[in-house]
């Protein structure tokens, strides 16, 4: 009986061994890459906010600087939004925040709102691509405007998107 048990297992091992064998060689595997290969440079990261479809480094706020999500109220602003960007005022209420907006677009700036997560309105004097851009405008700003309410223009910050 033994005999026979151990001559059934044989026979059931022989066959699973050769059942199950790979028809294909090593030649037909996939190939690793050589090492002479060339390694190919990464495409830059492309990603889609509400506002614009863009391929950039984020810029990194510095002090004083505040950075947040937000989205432009308007659909007809996205443009509008930069890298940097001059805040004049926030506001709880829409009505107030495109009463101040007015008001600096009759001064003279391209003026938009801006919606954070927290639902404050940004008042938005204009978007920019450099950091030395938006400084200078917001110092401006700050110095032209100082005897303005408190809460707009003397306390102006910079905005850097979060995405």
């Amino acid at each position: 009986m033994k005999k026979t048990l151990l001559m059934a297992f044989a026979i059931v091992a022989a066959v699973a061994m050769t059942g199950c064998k790979s028809s294909k060689t090593l030649s037909d595997a996939a190939t690793v890459a050589s090492p002479t290969e060339e390694v190919k440079e990464v495409e830059p990261i492309t990603y889609t906010t509400p506002t614009r479809t863009t391929t950039r480094t984020t810029p990194v706020a510095q002090a004083g600087d505040r950075q947040e999500k937000v989205s432009v109220v308007n659909s007809g602003d996205a443009g509008l939004l930069k890298d940097y960007n001059v805040v004049v005022g926030a506001f709880s209420n829409k009505t107030n925040a495109d009463n101040f907006k007015a008001k600096m677009v009759s001064r003279g700036y391209n003026a938009f709102l801006v919606q954070n997560e927290a639902g404050l309105y940004r008042v938005v004097a204009g978007g920019y691509d450099t950091r030395a851009q938006a400084v200078s405008v917001r110092d401006n700003i700050r110095s032209t405007y100082a005897n303005d309410d408190p809460g707009t223009c003397p306390a102006a910050w910079l905005l850097i998107p979060a995405y």
